[in-house]
């Protein structure tokens, strides 16, 4: 699969535009999301697959330059991952073990370094991710966390949320944001965070396509 500066350039193509801006305005993001994609070698997989369909891409020829080794470069490159739906949350925090023993297994052939995806059933991260989306992620270190990136925690006692990292405290507090103005700032104790799993994507479930 190309980087995600060769996506975002062949996407400019297909849309016949040669600006990020004007990208950013097609997709609905900030003017330095597309930078901020860039730097991170990462992409908002879920905005960019609804432009896609909007306007009849095919996703092969976009995120492959190779679209003859697209077959065996989709095998190569999958990842197994365990989705968590909401109705499963509460059972996930009992016991994560048998839970995700017994889920089927979706391969994930855009994204690297995954295992897990969680549903979303908050507003607060509203329009990064809609409610009731899936994020896909990876298991962290807590001492791993970097500004801006968007996590799923585990918190003791209360749950799973999704958030964005803001900051460290001198005191050693954690804040992190919703990008939802209608939500306030949070402030955890590093304590009480069971699990820390980094977002690397987020898609609306259509299990079509999906490979168990």
């Amino acid at each position: 699969m190309q980087s995600a500066k060769g996506i975002i350039k062949r996407l400019k193509e297909f849309l016949k535009i040669k600006t990020d801006l004007e990208l950013a305005t097609i997709l609905g993001v900030k003017p330095n999301t597309i930078s901020s994609w860039k730097k991170r070698n990462s992409l908002q997989f879920e905005t960019i697959i609804d432009l896609c369909k909007k306007n009849k891409i095919d996703l092969n020829e976009l995120f492959y330059s190779d679209v003859i080794n697209y077959k065996s470069e989709k095998q190569k490159n999958s990842k197994e991952v365990k989705l968590v739906s909401s109705e499963l949350h509460f059972q996930y925090l009992l016991d994560s073990k048998d839970t995700l023993a017994s889920l089927p297994v979706f391969n994930f052939p855009f994204l690297e370094d995954v295992e897990i995806g969680f549903q979303v059933i908050s507003e607060n991260m509203v329009p990064t991710v809609r409610v009731s989306s899936y994020v896909i992620c990876k298991r962290l270190e807590l001492n791993a966390l970097k500004p801006l990136d968007i996590y799923v925690l585990h918190l003791k006692n209360k749950g799973l949320f999704v958030y964005r990292f803001e900051r460290e405290e001198v005191s050693g507090i954690l804040v992190f944001g919703s990008d939802n103005r209608a939500f306030n700032d949070i402030e955890i104790n590093p304590h009480d965070i069971e699990e820390i799993f980094v977002v690397r994507g987020a898609f609306l479930p259509s299990f079509r396509g999906l490979a168990s």
